[in-house]
Parts: C-alpha cells; structure tokens; sequence
C-alpha cells in the first residue's frame, strides 16, 4: 500500500504570497494511478493525506477554509484522507473545536502545523500549540509540521512540543530540507524521541539513508509535497534504498512497503484502500 502524506488540494489559484497553482480532486486523483514502476511492478498512489493551500489557512473560520478538501474526503472516501492546518494565531477554541468535528465527521485523520506559514516560533506559542496537539492526542491523530526553512522552521524549534507529549506522534516533514538542510537536526531530534516520524519528501538519497541507519524504516514515512513535486519522483529515491550498497542500503522488501505507506496507514488508522 502507498500512501502520499503530504499533499495540497485546492480548486482555486492559492492567494497570497505563494500564488501557487491549484490541483484539484480530479487531477490528484489522475495523477495518484501513475502507474509508476517500483521493483519492476507498476504501482498506484492507493491514498493521499489531504491539506489545503497554506496561504488558505491564513484568515477566516477553521471551518471554511478547509471546506473543499472536506469536500472532496468525503467525495473520495477510499482515496483521500483529510489533513487539518491550524493556525494557532485565530482563536483557538474556534480551532480546536473545528478539528474535533473534522476528525470526528469529516474523515480528517491529521493534524498540521506550518509555523513559516504562519509566522511562529513554536517554543513561544506553547498556550495556543498546546490545547491544539493536547485535543490530537484525545482524537489518537498524528501531527504533521512543517520543516526546512528559517527562521521558523528548524526541528529543535519544536522539540520542547514534542517532549511535552510523548504519547501524541510527530512528522517532521520535508526531511527538515525544504530551503536549508536540517536532516541531521531532524535525525538527532527523532533519534532523541521515539513518538517521531521523518517525512521522505524533499530528502535526498544520502540523508534518507543516513536517517534509515539512525532510525530504521519504521521510523520514515513518504509524502510528496505535491504539486510542488511530483509523487513519482519521491517514490523513487525510496525503490533505490532496496538496491545494494554503495546507491541504496539493501533495504529489504517489507522495509520499502513501511516507508511508502505501511507506517502511515498504522498511524492515520486507515486500511487497505481496495
């Protein structure tokens, strides 16, 4: 089973600073059939960890602004799993009770955290972070933040959150090597904290293998950032972990299928997709 963690779905052309173009439910849902070749087999994208645009979750009610991605989870129950962003700086109780109805009703089974996005720091925003990830860990969700770029996104930024709650899983995503690398950040950080996860996407092959050495494949899991990238090209760099040293790491079979879904489908407590 592959699932995509991490990808953004929108109608409308995203405003704001990142002016991005929009991938909707139809093409998303294109794009995850591929077919793409991994160990000779062709594959599909049987899931995606759904999220709105980030400049989306800037302004306005929790609820509105994750209304197509809702949407489309429910239109495409088998295929999208829902991704809520908090934005910490809104009201938090208007949040908190937006992401309880959304994981209780609407098929979201995440929750994400982009401190760039939003323009924190995590260690100085603990009485509004704290309720939020505290109502994760009742609804047993993930938390996904955003890593890789300064000022706000260095991994040990967040790590006074991450000990606060031990029982509540973490995904550092990006491999913390959006814009800078931080992959050794991110390594130490999740060596030093068994409740966290690693996300593949935008990680290169060498820091990929020297968090693989660290932390072993239950501890890694794939998302695409797409449409920023393109999922084919994330999965690839995790088919070259089976192949024989020096390229990949003679990661066996079972330990790709962990990274390109397994792990996740375990912690977003979805099954198979058909």
């Amino acid at each position: 089973m592959i699932i995509d963690g991490h990808v953004h779905l929108s109608a409308e052309l995203e405003e704001g600073a990142f002016r991005a173009l929009p991938l909707d439910a139809e093409q998303l849902l294109k794009l995850m059939q591929g077919p793409f070749s991994i160990a000779g087999q062709n594959r599909v994208v049987d899931r995606a960890l759904v999220q709105p645009p980030i400049s989306a979750t800037r302004l306005g009610h929790p609820l509105d602004q994750h209304r197509y991605v809702a949407a489309q989870v429910k239109a495409h129950p088998q295929r999208l799993v829902g991704c809520f962003t908090a934005n910490p700086l809104l009201d938090v109780a208007e949040t908190v009770e937006a992401l309880r109805e959304l994981v209780e009703r609407g098929g979201f089974r995440a929750l994400k955290l982009h401190p760039t996005g939003h323009a924190y720091l995590p260690f100085r925003l603990r009485d509004r972070l704290d309720p939020l990830v505290a109502e994760a860990g009742r609804l047993g969700i993930p938390v996904l933040v955003h890593q890789g770029d300064p000022p706000f996104g260095h991994p040990s930024q967040v790590a006074p959150l991450i000990e606060a709650f031990p029982r509540v899983p973490f995904i550092l995503a990006h491999f913390a090597t959006q814009r800078l690398v931080m992959a050794d950040e991110a390594i130490y950080v999740a060596r030093k904290n068994p409740n966290v996860y690693l996300e593949t996407g935008w990680g290169t092959l060498p820091r990929i293998k020297e968090g693989l050495a660290a932390l072993g494949p239950g501890r890694l899991v794939f998302g695409s950032d797409c449409p920023v990238q393109e999922m084919g090209s994330q999965l690839r760099v995790l088919e070259v972990l089976a192949w024989d040293p020096p390229l990949g790491a003679r990661l066996a079979p079972e330990g790709v299928e962990q990274i390109m879904g397994d792990n996740l489908a375990a912690l977003l407590g979805v099954g198979e997709a058909r």
